[in-house]
């Protein structure tokens, strides 16, 4: 009876997390790589 509701536990809880906290570390990583690029591009337009 147990590991039923340790399977609910974790599909419940532990896996949204884990989603999420995935979603975030990508977000962070795609946003350090794409700065540089996007502020080399503001210098070279003319104002």
């Amino acid at each position: 009876m147990l590991g039923p509701v340790l399977i609910v536990i974790t599909l419940v809880l532990a896996v949204p997390v884990a989603v999420m906290v995935g979603g975030m570390i990508w977000s962070a990583l795609l946003g350090f790589l794409l700065v540089g690029d996007a502020e080399r591009r503001a210098e070279a337009q003319p104002s």
